[in-house]
């Protein structure tokens, strides 16, 4: 058999084919879910429901935290004026940092984001006309 006539054959029996239908139990569930399942599908994706390493991990970082506040809050005037100090030289590194650095290249890197962006977009675009855009069945 001729592989025109072949692919011309399935074309039609494909045709012939019903289309396919959604299960008729698919409207309510989905319904159901996104109304007042909400709630439910809220509460399954809680803290609970973590593994234990990332429960524990974020009770070490819990604590870690209230430690931090803790030692800030109870600190004496003299560790205040050293951690003055030290946030001060912190503040003047990453400024030296952003002028010298990374503050030339800022507007160019913004520039080129944004170009970026609307290349992606109009691609997008393209690519919906020439597809036919989406389906409004």
């Amino acid at each position: 058999m001729d592989p025109a006539d072949l692919e011309q054959l399935l074309h039609r029996e494909l045709k012939r084919l019903p289309q396919p239908r959604a299960p008729r139990t698919l409207l309510p569930r989905v319904l159901a879910a996104t109304l007042d399942g909400g709630s439910a599908a809220a509460a399954a994706t809680g803290w609970s429901t973590w593994s234990q390493g990332w429960q524990a991990a974020s009770v070490a970082a819990l604590l870690a935290l209230l430690t931090g506040v803790w030692m800030l809050v109870g600190a004496a005037p003299s560790e205040v004026t050293n951690a003055t100090r030290a946030a001060s030289e912190t503040a003047t590194v990453v400024r030296v940092f952003w002028q010298v650095l990374f503050g030339p290249i800022a507007v160019y890197m913004a520039v080129l984001g944004v170009a970026l962006t609307l290349a992606c977009a109009a691609a997008w675009a393209a690519f919906e006309v020439a597809l036919g855009g989406a389906s409004h069945r």
